[in-house]
């Protein structure tokens, strides 16, 4: 990393339209986000669903604006260059996907699998050490529908910080397990920016936002479609309540 390097993920007036009523369109989106840096993302309860995350990873196409990862712009990228880049994300879903025909060990290690040539052994030793840092027994084992809510959302946030990613965006990781997770969640992006890795945690969990640990490089918050920066070092304080 260099002071010349681009933003790891770099929204320009970016507008997205809703595709569905459970969603938030985005409007006008403007922000750089540097490796190492935090940007912590305060919804509404009722934003069910905001699609930054999608648009970040090049999942959505914008209505307007441009959408770039590490200096390239999404739209630009031929589908398997696409591919390549969204190896270097990790993605805590706000509703968390498994794949069905895998055990959980290997739904775990799944993206270092394909994405990397690191050894088998090596994946679980890391799988097992996070797995046990989230409250978890041991590596979960076997199909993912024979465990428990909770543990599966402890299992996303082990899946989330596999591996080095350049970018790791955590959709409400706390959401019902906030006293069990949010230490070590903590110390998990605290050394994950460490290495270098930029972070987006959108939650709308006022004891998240409010916690002062989490040393955020950047604070935002959703109203109606618009993103709004508070306390900023780009220059775009604006004086709201939920900034104060």
């Amino acid at each position: 990393m260099t002071k010349d390097d681009p933003p790891v993920l770099e929204f320009e007036n970016v507008t997205l339209e809703a595709a569905e009523r459970s969603e938030s369109a985005l409007l006008d989106v403007g922000f750089q986000l540097q490796a190492g840096e935090l940007l912590l993302v305060l919804l509404d309860r009722e934003h069910l669903h905001v699609s930054l995350g999608d648009a970040a990873c090049g999942l959505l196409t914008p209505s307007s604006g441009v959408v770039r990862f590490t200096g390239e712009d999404w739209a630009s990228l031929r589908a398997d260059e696409a591919a390549d880049q969204r190896g270097r994300i990790r993605w805590l879903f706000d509703e968390e996907s498994w794949v069905a025909n895998l055990d959980m060990d290997e739904n775990l290690t799944l993206a270092e699998r394909h994405h990397t040539p690191r050894a088998p052994d090596e994946l679980r030793e890391e799988a097992t050490e996070l797995a046990q840092r989230f409250g978890l027994p041991g590596l979960p084992l076997g199909s993912p529908d024979r465990f428990p809510r909770q543990d599966l959302r402890k299992a996303a946030c082990v899946r989330a910080f596999m591996g080095r990613a350049a970018l790791i965006f955590l959709e409400r990781p706390t959401k019902d397990i906030y006293a069990e997770v949010m230490s070590p969640l903590a110390n998990a992006v605290y050394e994950a920016r460490r290495r270098g890795a930029a972070v987006v945690w959108t939650t709308d969990n006022r004891g998240v936002w409010d916690d002062g640990g989490l040393k955020p490089t950047r604070r935002a918050f959703f109203s109606g479609a618009r993103m709004h920066f508070c306390g900023s070092s780009h220059g775009e304080a604006i004086s709201v309540p939920a900034c104060q």
